[in-house]
């Protein structure tokens, strides 16, 4: 009984984690709608996709009864079948229309295969200036990070059983800074920006550890979060990881991604204090982000045609984008969840 008690404790403690989940990916919808929303989305865009990693550290687990491989199964089962069952279902999709309307079967979409295998959504950053083609172009953009957060799981389970965390953490990071500002080159899977990314990871860890979520209530630190957060955001500029955009500053943009990330983890947890029947709410949303990332676009596109269809005005097509996506697949993930 007293376990039990400790767990949905535990759980009831995690609504803001889910908060923050939901707000990230509620930015992701705006910004891949293509709302210009000023503040909203500008800022927004410092921390919608590392709120993620720093979430998941928060709730990574090192396990030494756990097997490396085992570590390995559980998350592939969380992260890269969902990826190839995305991404085979939306190829499957498009080739078929295709062969339905373009009567060409035999074209099996080669490209779509080889950026599903690459996982990137281009061969170099934007800032390269001869033929950089889109890999990632069967509405399957948002789905690099499913494997970007699988590696850097592994990346940092590694370190860990390495007894050296914070050596490799170091050198991880020095080796994404030099390669980024050397190349232009994206590796596949992220393999570029893995270690850049397990930073985030331990931001959320320390958070865990050092119970700082319990400071995220305290004025004091809000207020120097808030500093860095607009500090760091102002003088890097906009960001797009997914293609290897840091902005001005790699250093910057982790600032800005963690502090970020840490401010909308406060609001959660003051949602959660004051108003908790909204917080859970946010936090079903929260909860099935995986299935909103890898199937929103697919739905932006029907979205679409029918706002067109209807003549409806711009901002209200994309508002019934974003929200209608947002609402159909949080409840196409609890009605899987509940079977």
């Amino acid at each position: 009984m007293g376990k039990s008690l400790d767990k949905d404790r535990k759980k009831e403690r995690l609504l803001w984690l889910d908060f923050g989940k939901a707000i990230g990916i509620l930015v992701v919808l705006l910004v891949h709608a293509e709302c210009a929303l000023g503040p909203v989305t500008y800022y927004g865009g410092m921390f919608y996709m590392p709120i993620f990693f720093v979430a998941a550290g928060y709730t990574y687990r090192h396990r030494e009864e756990e097997t490396l491989l085992e570590f390995l199964k559980k998350k592939a089962r969380r992260l890269l079948i969902p990826y190839i069952a995305a991404s085979g279902f939306l190829w499957l999709f498009f080739w078929v229309k295709d062969s339905l309307l373009g009567k060409n079967p035999t074209d099996i979409r080669i490209t779509s295969l080889l950026g599903i295998l690459y996982s990137r959504n281009q061969y170099y950053t934007m800032e390269y200036t001869q033929e950089n083609p889109v890999l990632l172009d069967i509405l399957n953009a948002p789905l690099w990070f499913l494997t970007a957060m699988f590696l850097t799981y592994l990346w940092y389970e590694l370190i860990v059983r390495s007894q050296k965390k914070k050596l490799l953490l170091a050198l991880g990071l020095t080796a994404s800074i030099l390669w980024h500002y050397r190349t232009m080159r994206l590796l596949p899977w992220s393999l570029d920006a893995v270690p850049y990314f397990a930073c985030y990871l331990w931001v959320g860890e320390q958070m865990r550890k050092k119970e700082e979520e319990k400071r995220l209530g305290e004025l004091w630190f809000l207020g120097l979060l808030l500093v860095v957060f607009l500090l760091s955001s102002n003088l890097n500029g906009s960001v797009n990881l997914s293609c290897g955009d840091y902005g001005h500053s790699m250093i910057l943009c982790l600032l800005a991604g963690s502090s970020g990330s840490l401010l909308i983890f406060a609001a959660g947890i003051w949602l959660e204090q004051r108003y908790v029947m909204i917080a859970k709410l946010c936090s079903l949303v929260g909860q099935e982000t995986l299935w909103i990332l890898c199937l929103h676009m697919f739905l932006y596109m029907f979205f679409k045609t029918g706002a067109e269809l209807l003549g409806l005005l711009e901002w209200l097509a994309k508002a019934l984008m974003v929200f209608g996506s947002l609402g159909i697949l949080t409840v196409v993930g609890r009605v899987v969840h509940r079977k």
